[in-house]
């Protein structure tokens, strides 16, 4: 055994990992900013609301990420410096304070086009709506702050740069709970600026939209003065107010907001001094406090568009408005407008990224990246599995692991299943194209995802979902994301959470009720929403309502329940009593909101609660654990960030000691069961990881994030394992099964502007660990239960930490032929062959890992197909004809590299002679003819080697068949096994031809004993 030198912390050994996106890209997500390079149209940005920033210099052909390892993921504004399109200024921190939103961390810049970023303070401001630059300086900036959306804080209002992010003033502040909602800068005269500030507060029970201090500002001097400007406007409360300039004619300024009683788009056409309304539509400004905001044509200050539920458009100044874009997704975020052509438009929105050529008559949809914001996730124990989930504003859905595509995951490999927002999305075990779903308010479904059908199983189906009034009267109360759990134990019973507990065992067609009311119903938090000037009740407020179900899958009848105002309860026998275990878990924050209980696979009195109190303005994370049915309770979350918040917890399956945490930035894990944790995004951006789960077969680890998608860190066997390699220099971790899946291939040409995930490597993964890293090459031989070996793969630049080697189920293949290199392939793990490797039969094979003189051992099981029943005896079949094509192809390699070394010789002497005129060479120059037309005619095609133009000959034919049999899961063909016969007689045929040139090649030797001979085999 070889001894282990240096300690390394357990992330530290999963870097050589990497997380699979699997998407889904379909549906885009939230995007908050969108912003084009005047006149060029093939670059732009695209900024998520929690899913980064991603650049396209095609024309969104393709996109890069470019804001991935900062501090903040959240994105609240982008903008680019007029005079230098290199500088960017982000504001990070989503501007619309919805109830689901993430934070930022102030202001960040690069003066290189996002290739590198630079972090300039303003991190307590939380989040930014709008940041606006000079038009002719790239170093003086306006920052509009929000501030915090749950507390109050002075870190809110206008601040302004003029060194480039260096130092900041604060040029506009009215106080701690009232920030900038919007910023708009004249071009012509920079000093002119309007600012709408804007009081807010939202807790977990309501939001205060407006009103107070909310109020309209200009500045005529860069921000040293200010004046509010309200001339013209309604004297009752207004809402959130969005400001733009015309900038063809900055005497005309518009305004999109609400008034109590009325009034939602003004214009002034004196820069402020007096406003007038022009259109008092409130569906313009469908939800004032989510929007309010309003662009305007540079070029035409007749054209404008209200970005809002529906994207509007007015042609006359506001005074009549028309629905457009009514083909892609509504609640519209973001738009810019191209100065130099303003029929260019690019518009974001809850459903991804849209651009219109002509001025927003048409619009084309791109969404090539995957933005989709996950609130649950859930997996399924079919092979392949798949994943499900409910996503912002665009329903739930279902999508596979693995597409078994060649081609990888497609847009349409993820099928929708249900409406609304999504959250959970349920299969049932043994029935999986039945799921249960719920949209936002807890209207639950049972849906058949072969057929689409959608049937609504609400227990009590009055005033249901975003039901537009107060819930202190409803008989039953259901939160945002209201919670479904199938039991553990029996498939046919399903629990769903209200503020009390529903059971259904006949699939939702009847509800029994099994708890009493487990919340605190404290009716001051279940009144209506909006403020003094409108009622917003979407169920985003709803209050005191379960939040979380789960049942032991220990114990049957033990079972767990959270709630959004603090209460923890649990039941020990399936729903008869309840105790509320508040008051004995110790640290648990007033008003918890009990966001996740992950009840333990390996012990029934073991639980994890999850508490995020980010509603309540703290931002500290907070985990409990109990391994005595809530008797106590220990705190185990005072190792991680102290200013970041958990999403989610969850035991390893296998390993109990193992715990991973999702928080709104990243992702942790600890391996003494919290009370240590380390940070294990690897390659995963620092996105809000929602919920996560562990594919117990598989050993994946899934993360749901909530801006990115769905990601998959394959095989984490090494992960739970990492104990067993502690101490050693090198160490085999087991080797899961292995199948081989008949892949699908045919799909239509997809262009180079498409969305593709990849699919985990074919064949299975050989993972070990280094001490340090790799002195030597590492090699893994396959052999079969014999001993015979199947191949030999090989690591050329191991890494400290755990490494992995992909063996794709094959033997060997064809000796590679050295005159046609473009035709070899070598794969990532150093093979060198020609074409097919031909794959192993179901059963059992050993791989031997060598390094530094020391073996290595581990079974591999591999499959067949699941899909397709093919006996054992015709997998041996297919095997034995693929050996005996690749055997005859190697052999048929190494007659023309020996054909092409005696062509070459043949050519020298002929050099040779052709210099002394006195020998006789015709019979050597019809020789080397011979030989090369015999090459060329039989053996393999000359070039240019065009398939159409040019008969195919003996290694054609050869690769042809291996294909032919390789590409399907049958055993070959009658005519495919004597056509086999008949290639090994061509190939022999042919030997014996280079035999009989050979004896001239002998003759020419001895006439011309004084020259250097011609090397042949055997010689």
């Amino acid at each position: 055994m070889i001894a282990q030198n240096n300690a390394q912390s357990k992330s530290e050994m999963l870097q050589n990992y990497s997380w699979r996106a699997i998407g889904p890209a379909n549906m885009g997500g939230r995007v908050t900013d969108i912003d084009g390079i005047p006149g060029d149209p093939s670059t732009f940005y695209v900024s998520g609301a929690d899913g980064g920033i991603h650049k396209t210099v095609d024309g969104g052909v393709s996109f890069e990420p470019i804001f991935e390892k900062q501090r903040a993921y959240s994105i609240g504004a982008l903008t680019i410096a007029p005079s230098d399109k290199n500088v960017l200024w982000v504001g990070t921190g989503e501007g619309d304070p919805r109830n689901s939103v993430g934070y930022g961390w102030g202001v960040y810049r690069s003066v290189d086009a996002g290739k590198s970023w630079k972090h300039l303070g303003l991190k307590k401001t939380e989040r930014i709506k709008r940041i606006v630059v000079d038009p002719k300086n790239p170093d003086v900036a306006c920052v509009c702050a929000l501030g915090k959306e749950w507390g109050p804080n002075k870190e809110r209002g206008v601040f302004k740069t003029t060194n480039g992010g260096k130092s900041w003033d604060k040029i506009l502040f009215i106080d701690e709970n009232t920030g900038c909602s919007d910023i708009a800068m004249e071009n012509d005269n920079p000093r002119i600026m309007y600012a709408g500030m804007w009081t807010f507060r939202r807790k977990p029970w309501r939001f205060d939209d407006g009103g107070k201090n909310t109020a309209i500002y200009k500045t005529m001097d860069g921000g040293s003065t200010w004046e509010k400007i309200m001339k013209g406007l309604p004297k009752t409360d207004m809402a959130r107010p969005g400001i733009h300039i015309a900038q063809s004619d900055p005497n005309i300024v518009y305004l999109m907001t609400e008034f109590d009683g009325g009034g939602t788009a003004f214009k002034s056409e004196d820069k402020g001094e007096n406003w007038e309304l022009v259109n008092d539509d409130p569906n313009i400004n469908f939800r004032p406090f989510y929007y309010s905001d309003v662009r305007v044509d540079p070029n035409n200050s007749n054209i404008l568009f209200s970005i809002s539920g529906r994207l509007s458009r007015s042609k006359d100044s506001g005074q009549n408005w028309e629905q457009v874009a009514k083909t892609v997704h509504g609640d519209h975020q973001a738009l810019w407008i191209d100065p130099e052509n303003s029929n260019y438009i690019l518009n974001g929105s809850d459903g991804g990224f849209q651009r219109s050529f002509d001025g927003g008559d048409t619009w084309e949809i791109i969404n090539n990246i995957e933005l989709s914001q996950f609130y649950q996730l859930q997996i399924d124990n079919l092979e392949p599995y798949n994943v499900y989930g409910g996503l912002q504003d665009n329903g739930t859905w279902v999508g596979p692991s693995n597409s078994l595509y060649g081609a990888g995951i497609l847009k349409r490999h993820w099928k929708g299943l249900a409406y609304g927002d999504g959250y959970f999305a349920e299969p049932i075990p043994g029935n999986e194209h039945l799921v249960y779903t719920n949209l936002q308010g807890g209207v639950p479904f049972l849906v058949d995802s072969r057929y689409g059908n959608v049937q609504t199983i609400h227990p009590y189906p009055k005033i249901v979902g975003s039901a537009g009034d107060a819930i202190e009267k409803h008989k039953y109360r259901f939160n945002w994301d209201s919670p479904i759990h199938i039991s553990p134990h029996d498939p046919e019973t399903v629990y769903i959470g209200g503020n009390v507990i529903f059971k259904s065992q006949d699939r939702g067609n009847s509800w029994k009720v099994i708890s009493p009311d487990l919340t605190t119903n404290d009716k001051s938090k279940q009144r209506t929403s909006g403020g003094t000037i409108y009622q917003d009740n979407t169920a985003a407020e709803f209050h005191c309502t379960v939040l979380y179900i789960a049942e032991s899958p220990v114990k049957e009848g033990v079972i767990w329940a959270g709630t959004d105002d603090g209460n923890v309860q649990v039941s020990l026998n399936g729903g008869e009593t309840w105790t509320n275990l508040k008051d004995r878990i110790k640290g648990l924050p007033e008003f918890a909101w009990v966001s996740k209980i992950h009840a333990s696979e390996h012990d029934a009195g073991t639980a994890f609660v999850v508490v995020d109190q980010h509603r309540m303005d703290d931002f500290k994370p907070y985990i409990f654990m109990t391994k005595n049915f809530g008797k106590n309770w220990e705190k185990i979350s005072s190792d991680l960030p102290s200013d970041d918040y958990v999403k989610v917890v969850r035991q390893d399956p296998h390993n109990p000691n193992l715990l991973f945490a999702g928080m709104e930035h990243g992702i942790f894990a600890s391996w003494n069961m919290g009370k240590n944790w380390e940070k294990i995004n690897i390659d995963l951006p620092n996105v809000s990881v929602r919920d996560l789960r562990i594919q117990e077969r598989d050993r994946d680890l899934i993360v749901g994030t909530h801006g990115r998608g769905v990601y998959i860190l394959d095989d984490i066997r090494p992960i739970e394992e990492l104990e067993y390699a502690e101490g050693k220099a090198i160490h085999l971790f087991p080797v899961r099964d292995a199948i081989i899946w008949n892949m699908y291939w045919r799909i239509e040409n997809l262009g180079d502007r498409h969305y593709v995930a990849k699919n985990p490597d074919y064949g299975t993964n050989i993972n070990f660990s280094l001490s340090q890293d790799a002195s030597e090459t590492i090699e893994v031989e396959i052999k079969d239960e014999s001993g015979q070996l199947i191949t030999t793969l090989e690591h050329k630049e191991a890494k400290k930490g755990v490494n992995r080697i992909v063996w794709d189920l094959g033997y060997n293949g064809a000796k590679a032929l050295k005159s046609n290199s473009n035709e070899n392939i070598e794969n990532k793990e150093g093979l060198r062959y020609d074409g097919i490797r031909p794959k192993v039969t179901p059963g059992i094979y050993t791989a031997n890992l060598k390094y530094k003189g020391e073996t290595i051992s581990s079974k591999i099981k591999v499959r067949g197909d699941l899909r397709i029943n093919l006996p054992i005896e015709d997998y041996q079949e297919k095997l034995r004809a693929l050996l005996a094509l690749r055997d005859l192809l190697s052999e048929t390699h190494e007659l023309i590299d020996y054909v092409d070394t005696v062509i070459e010789q043949l050519n020298d002497l002929k050099v040779k002679l052709n210099s002394n005129s006195s020998i006789e060479n015709s019979d050597l120059v019809s020789l080397s003819k011979k030989i090369a037309d015999f090459k060329d005619e039989e053996l393999m095609r000359p070039p240019p080697s065009m398939s159409y133009r040019q008969r195919p000959r003996l290694r054609e034919e050869i690769r042809s068949l291996m294909r032919a049999i390789d590409n399907t899961t049958n055993s070959p063909t009658v005519p495919q096994l004597e056509r086999i016969e008949s290639l090994g007689e061509e190939l022999n045929k042919h030997k014996s031809m280079m035999n009989d040139m050979e004896s001239r090649i002998n003759e020419i030797n001895k006439s011309n004993a004084s020259l250097p001979q011609i090397i042949l085999k055997g010689n």
